[in-house]
């Protein structure tokens, strides 16, 4: 989940304190969304996942070879091993 906290005119303060003329952090909304949907990777950053997986290259070598940060290669693997998990067994 994320915040999305809406300040009132006169934004946030800091270290805000009683001295100050306004609200004390100046909140008028702070509400909890859910996490924007996770987009797959694009052709290239599905090959380094798959070359990490299968221990072709390291986690870090295959991230930084397509500009990627390593959380974005193992939620990918994640996301293949859920699919897997749910796809229809076959008879």
């Amino acid at each position: 989940m994320s915040r999305i906290v809406t300040f009132g005119l006169g934004g946030y303060c800091k270290d805000c304190d009683p001295s100050h003329d306004h609200p004390l952090h100046n909140i008028v909304e702070d509400i909890e969304v859910p996490d924007a949907p996770r987009v797959p990777l694009s052709d290239a950053g599905a090959l380094a996942t798959l070359l990490a997986v299968t221990e072709t290259l390291t986690l870090e070598d295959a991230a930084n070879a397509v500009g990627l940060s390593p959380e974005d290669l193992v939620a990918e693997a994640q996301a293949w091993a859920a699919a897997q998990q749910t796809s229809p067994t076959e008879g």
